[in-house]
C-alpha cells in the first residue's frame, strides 16, 4: 500500500496521463476536421500552442518523477488551461441539439479533457498545498 504522500504523486501522474489520453486524440480530430481554419486560426499557430502545452506536461511529469513541487504547479496550471480552453471552444457546440462531430467518441474526448483537466488541477493544487 502506498503512503498518503506517495499516493498524491501517483494520482497526479495518473491524471496527467489520462489528460494526454483525451487531449491528443481530441486535438488530432480538430486538425482532421479543419477546426482551426473554420475559426480563422492558422493551424501552425494551434500546432505550436499544443506543442508547448505537451512539452510543458512532459516536463511536469519529469518533475513529478523527481518529487519536485514544480511538477504539481505545472499540472495545476495545465489542467485548468486545458479544461477552460476545451470548455470555451467546444461546449457551445457540444450542447447544441445536433450531433457533435463524429458522435459519442468525439463528445467523450471533449468531456474527458474538461473533466480530467479540472480534476488534475484540483488534485495538483491540493497536493501542492499539503506539500508545504
Amino acid at each position: 500500500m502506498l503512503a498518503p504522500e506517495d499516493r498524491r504523486w501517483t494520482v497526479v501522474t495518473l491524471l496527467s496521463v489520462a489528460l494526454l489520453f483525451f487531449s491528443i486524440p481530441h486535438v488530432l480530430e480538430d486538425f482532421a476536421l479543419g477546426e482551426p481554419l473554420k475559426r480563422g486560426v492558422p493551424p501552425a499557430a494551434i500546432a505550436f500552442v499544443v506543442s508547448v502545452l505537451l512539452a510543458a506536461q512532459g516536463l511536469g511529469l519529469h518533475a513529478l518523477g523527481r518529487r519536485s513541487v514544480a511538477g504539481l504547479g505545472v499540472h495545476a496550471g495545465l489542467g485548468l488551461l486545458w479544461a477552460v480552453a476545451a470548455g470555451m471552444a467546444q461546449l457551445p457546440e457540444l450542447l447544441q441539439s445536433t450531433a457533435y462531430r463524429s458522435g459519442v467518441i468525439s463528445a467523450a474526448y471533449v468531456i474527458g479533457v474538461i473533466g480530467v483537466g479540472l480534476a488534475l488541477s484540483v488534485v495538483s493544487l491540493l497536493a501542492l498545498l499539503r506539500s508545504r
